[in-house]
Order: C-alpha cells, then sequence, then structure tokens
C-alpha cells in the first residue's frame, strides 16, 4: 500500500506514527508539505518527500487530504487536476463530500491523535463503501487502531465531538489533576511520575477488568466519606451537564464547518 500525505500536522503525523509502529515501511509513505521545519522531521522518519506536481509518478492507493479546512476544496480540485484518478481521503473536520468536486471519489475519516500508538478509534464514510478505496481506508485504520464505518454522514459530526475533540476534554480534567497533585508531590516530575505511571496506568487496568466505571466508583466511595462529599459537589456544579454541553459546542462547529464552506 502506498501513500500519500498532503499536509502533515499532528493528526497526520499521528497516523504516520502508528502506520510505522505497524510495520508499515517508511518507503511507502510520501507527503506533501509546505512548512520546512515539519519537513526536516519527515525526512528523519526517512518518509518520502515529493511536490504535488509529481502526484502521477507514482500509483498511490490513497492520498490523505490533511490541511485545514478552509483549504480543503482547492486543496482537493488541485489534487484531482493533476491526478483525474486519484482516490482522496480526507480528514478535514467539518466538510461534507456533497461539498468537494467529485464526492464519488472521497472517502471521509475523522480519526484521533491515540493512531499514533495503535489505539486509535477512526470512523469513516463513503458514498461507494464497495470500492477498492474504502476497503484501502479501512484497512489503512485497521492497522492504528479500531475502524467504525459509518451508514449515514450526518453521524460525523457527532463522532467528532465525542472521538475526535473529546480526548481533549478527558485532557482537561486530567490536567487539574495533575495540579492538584503537584500541591502534596515533592516535585513537579514526582506529580507528573504519579499522574502517568501510577494513575493513569491503574485506572486502566481497573476499567478492564470491571468495565463499569460506576462500580468503579463504588468501590472508592464509602457513605459520609470524603469521597461522596466531592462526588457531591461535582454533582452540585452540574459536572455532567458542564462536559455534555462542550461535546454539544464542538458538534455545533462541526456543522458550523460545514455550512460555511
Amino acid at each position: 500500500m502506498k501513500i500519500c500525505f498532503l499536509g502533515c500536522g499532528n493528526i497526520a503525523q499521528a497516523i504516520i506514527n502508528g502506520l510505522l509502529k505497524s510495520g508499515i515501511s517508511s518507503s511507502d509513505i510520501y507527503c506533501i508539505e509546505r512548512n520546512e521545519q515539519r519537513v526536516e522531521s519527515l525526512k528523519k522518519q526517512k518518509l518520502q518527500i515529493i511536490e504535488l506536481e509529481n502526484l502521477t509518478s507514482i500509483d498511490f492507493d490513497l492520498i490523505v487530504l490533511a490541511v485545514k479546512p478552509k483549504d480543503a476544496l482547492s486543496a482537493e480540485q488541485s489534487i484531482f487536476k493533476i491526478a483525474p484518478k486519484a482516490s482522496i481521503l480526507t480528514l478535514v473536520a467539518g466538510i461534507g463530500i456533497e461539498k468537494y468536486s467529485q464526492p464519488n471519489a472521497i472517502i471521509r475519516a475523522m480519526p484521533n491523535t491515540a493512531c499514533a500508538f495503535g489505539k486509535g478509534v477512526t470512523a469513516i464514510y463513503a458514498k461507494d463503501q464497495n470500492s477498492v478505496a474504502f476497503k484501502a481506508t479501512n484497512k489503512l485504520f485497521t492497522k492504528v487502531g479500531h475502524v467504525l464505518p459509518l451508514q449515514s454522514e450526518d453521524e460525523m459530526h457527532r463522532f467528532t465531538s465525542i472521538i475526535g475533540s473529546g480526548q481533549a476534554f478527558l485532557f482537561q480534567v486530567l490536567n487539574t489533576y495533575l495540579q492538584e497533585l503537584k500541591k502534596i508531590a515533592s516535585t513537579n516530575q514526582d506529580a507528573t511520575k504519579l499522574m502517568f505511571q501510577d494513575f493513569v496506568s491503574s485506572l486502566g487496568d481497573s476499567f478492564s477488568q470491571e468495565q463499569n466505571f460506576e462500580s468503579l466508583i463504588n468501590k472508592i466511595k464509602s457513605p459520609g466519606g470524603t469521597t461522596q462529599a466531592g462526588l457531591e459537589s461535582l454533582e452540585t456544579n452540574n459536572l455532567d451537564k458542564i462536559l455534555k454541553d462542550a461535546f454539544q459546542a464542538a458538534e455545533d462547529r462541526s456543522i458550523e464547518i460545514s455550512n460555511e464552506q
């Protein structure tokens, strides 16, 4: 499988890292990137750097569109001008397939950064889900995590909110936890160690055994105890609503981006 990334920002780099760890050769991953610092970083990974004009020199299975939303439609047109038979996999949030000039040749995906270490969750959608390109997309993202084929593109807005943006919301909560740890740890380094080596790893182990957050909470709290007091404070301050509002805001923004194009 030969893949070309047009744009190599954070999400593209996460996918590239995951693909390399999965065993895909760096000689099969091509990149078109204008940022000189990124180009140097990509070269250190022994990836192939090419210019847009050279797209037809190689028979790519997929050309991955990983640019900013404002540049997506013009970039797609540039690709098809040079390579009319290309299959484009777009990672651009908020822009529906019908917005592109050749929607039948577009596959849409919404991955997250956990792809970098093979734990990603990626939603994929295309008008023709029996096409060779769609199957290649499924194969690609299976190498870096779990794949969810969507039956309706409208589902992509919600998925973008929960899976694409949701990690950042969780990281924000964990960052608050880290700041509290720093108040009791001897050094910031000790606090970080507690956070990532002890707390995060034990959380994963506990959940894999229980598969139920409510039971995990009940094992920690006791009636009238400190945990109960803290949980009541979270409920009083409506933590659930705050998080749900964040998911809704992200979904609404995804819809807005789609309408802006």
